[in-house]
């Protein structure tokens, strides 16, 4: 079949109809930071509160079909480890040298 070298205003047209036509796939083409993002909670819950280990929890993924690497884990533990501190450290009150305490 020979290519076209032209187009018309109907076949944009048309090709535009057809890609209107097409399904979105965002919610099945998930990265695998959009996967461990929605993970996140359930990853914290289980290495804070359940006592699981960063290599048990890859493990879990890895048998469950997300391979996913230790720092990648780590990463998401040590994010809030990092955002709880600034909050602890926000919220202290300090003394002044006059013995008054400042906010």
């Amino acid at each position: 079949m020979v290519e076209k070298k032209w187009y018309s205003t109907e076949d944009v047209e048309l090709a535009k109809s057809s890609l209107d036509e097409l399904p979105d796939l965002t919610s099945t083409r998930l990265t695998k930071t959009d996967v461990l993002e929605q993970l996140k909670e359930k990853i914290i819950e289980l290495a804070n509160s359940k006592g699981y280990s960063v290599e048990d929890i890859r493990s879990a993924l890895s048998s469950a079909g997300i391979p996913v690497s230790i720092k990648a884990i780590r990463e998401i533990l040590n994010s809030v480890k990092k955002s709880t501190s600034r909050t602890t450290r926000n919220n202290k009150v300090t003394a002044t040298p006059s013995g008054k305490t400042a906010p």
